[in-house]
């Protein structure tokens, strides 16, 4: 099991790597959009969606590395209220929760991405993209993130233990 939760880290750790990638590019296709309109030359008709793709795909390639990282919101004041013994069984009914939802989101996602490549569908917008494409980081992020909440469910970390962590530490 260790090795497969060591696999998941660093693949986690790959596809946050390309989410930050597109972050810049993001950043930087707005700035030239923004500066190619102001110049009164022909906007870039690609542009607008190549954003949502871009922010598609940042989303997804994100959300793995945030579960392992213990990065997103959760509301504490309940477990605050709890004995010691209670916020375990309370912990690990949301991990076996977040578990199930991810693989059944994975499910989801990967149904539709087999139908798009049997189809061979296209979303077609100022460009044209095999529909897998949209659906390829869900199914990623997905199946990765239920390994992460599996790692927590199995006792290898605690998604609530967060005094451990540096900030922006690894």
């Amino acid at each position: 099991m260790r090795l497969l939760f060591d696999l998941s880290g660093r693949l986690c750790w790959l596809m946050s790597v390309g989410a930050r990638l597109l972050i810049g590019a993001l950043v930087l296709l707005v700035v030239a959009d923004v500066v190619v309109r102001n110049a009164g030359l022909r906007p870039l008709a690609w542009a607008v969606n190549t954003s949502e793709f871009f922010l598609l795909y940042i989303t997804f390639l994100s959300m793995p590395w945030l579960v392992r990282q213990k990065g997103h919101v959760f509301v504490e004041f309940l477990r605050i209220a709890l004995p010691r013994n209670a916020k375990v069984v309370l912990a690990q009914l949301v991990y076996f929760a977040c578990l199930v939802l991810c693989l059944y989101l994975a499910w989801v996602a990967g149904r539709s991405l087999l139908l798009a490549v049997e189809r061979g569908t296209y979303e077609m917008r100022t460009f044209d993209i095999p529909k897998w494409v949209v659906f390829a980081p869900m199914v990623a992020a997905f199946v990765l993130s239920a390994v992460e909440w599996l790692r927590y469910l199995l006792g290898y970390d605690d998604f609530y233990d967060r005094d451990l962590l540096e900030v922006g530490g690894h």
